[in-house]
């Protein structure tokens, strides 16, 4: 039988999205978030915005300027309290933890605040490292994945919907369960193709996901952000800056696939009678306004260039690591311009419809040694 623990959580999460009559006072004392961050000087030392998540804040410099002592400035959620204090100078060559605390008291969040010097795109991922986030309200155990730069300094560029999930996750577990990263749509696994590997399944999320608009979450792992949103489908915010001088050439890696047994269409039309992956690279322009695309990008969003992106001959079912060598090709009659600026992301899905909550329930996607395959010439 399953259990429903943390209800307070979840009726107090349905009320501030269905009853808006009623919950913005009581939402201004609930809430416990970053809404935004900067540093003095910020055009002069940073490559663009700094990335904001649900729980982790990534600044990232231009170059080494000799010390890592940064006094970061945070814009909190109304009433909302921060340790250390805003504007406090601290040495940022390891990460720092921030506590949020909400006008209430009755809700906190930590966040991991890193700076890290910027070295371009991310050309290759074995994940090897990967850290469990601990969460307090609600209560919930996950895996975030990270890779280490040159300096061997933590860099956050993986995402996953994990965080979206965990609101929901205490009423789903069985008797005998626990909130573990194994419980969640994205874990890491031991036994990758070479050590390590991303593990992504598809998960129900119970009556009340339904509720939320979101009946299954799609195991996924994606370049750029998780900020969660209802319904979940805008929660991605995918890219990162592209500052390599020619276009990618292909996006490698390795994979297992096995489809869930029933394949459940909640959105229609549907062009699937059975579950498949889904995995692919975009190259897209940077805007001034919002540079990142939404889980609702559908391929046409006019700023795409390039796009790398899984066939029928990688949608298969294997029980071995397959390797997969997907070619860019440019779309809308684009070119690759050195002189303009540029975002990419990476993504993949243990559902290929999972964006509109369509899929099989077990389907799971394994990956490994990702690699984004581009000139020398930098």
């Amino acid at each position: 039988m399953k259990r429903t623990r943390n209800y307070f959580w979840v009726i107090s999460f349905m009320l501030l999205f269905c009853l808006e009559s009623c919950i913005k006072e009581e939402a201004l004392n609930a809430e416990a978030d970053i809404e935004g961050a900067s540093v003095a000087q910020g055009d002069q030392i940073l490559k663009g915005e700094p990335s904001i998540d649900n729980n982790t804040i990534v600044f990232l410099l231009k170059r080494f300027a000799g010390s890592y002592m940064q006094s970061p400035e945070f814009v909190l959620t109304p009433g909302a309290s921060i340790e250390p204090k805003s504007g406090t100078e601290l040495n940022f060559f390891e990460p720092q933890k921030y506590t949020v605390t909400s006008e209430d008291g009755a809700w906190s969040k930590t966040y991991t605040v890193s700076f890290v010097i910027d070295e371009g795109a991310d050309l290759y991922s074995a994940f090897e490292n990967a850290e469990v986030v601990d969460t307090d309200n609600p209560k919930g155990h996950y895996h975030k994945f990270f890779d280490l730069t040159k300096l061997g300094q933590r860099k956050y560029s993986w995402a996953t919907a994990n965080d979206g999930y965990n609101i929901l996750a205490s009423t789903l577990l069985e008797d005998g369960e626990q909130l573990v990263p194994s419980f969640y749509p994205t874990a890491q696994i031991t036994e990758g193709y070479i050590g390590k590997g991303a593990k992504l399944m598809t998960k129900s999320t119970g009556v009340l996901g339904g509720l939320f608009g979101s009946p299954l979450a799609a195991g996924n792992l994606f370049l750029g952000e998780f900020k969660t949103t209802v319904p979940t489908i805008n929660s991605p915010r995918f890219g990162l800056s592209y500052d390599i001088k020619t276009a990618p050439l292909a996006l490698k890696g390795f994979f297992k696939y096995k489809a869930g047994e029933k394949f459940v269409i909640n959105t229609a039309p549907s062009q699937l009678s059975k579950d498949t992956w889904d995995g692919y690279a975009l190259l897209f322009e940077k805007s001034s306004k919002d540079n990142f695309l939404t889980g609702a990008h559908g391929f046409v969003d006019p700023r795409i260039v390039a796009i790398a992106r899984v066939g029928a001959k990688e949608q298969v079912e294997t029980d071995k690591w397959t390797a997969f060598n997907l070619p860019f090709s440019l779309v809308n009659g684009k070119t690759f311009d050195p002189a303009k600026e540029y975002m990419y992301t990476i993504v993949f899905s243990s559902s290929k419809e999972g964006d509109k909550f369509n899929g099989a329930v077990g389907s799971t996607l394994l990956v490994d040694e990702v690699e984004l395959v581009v000139s020398n010439v930098k």
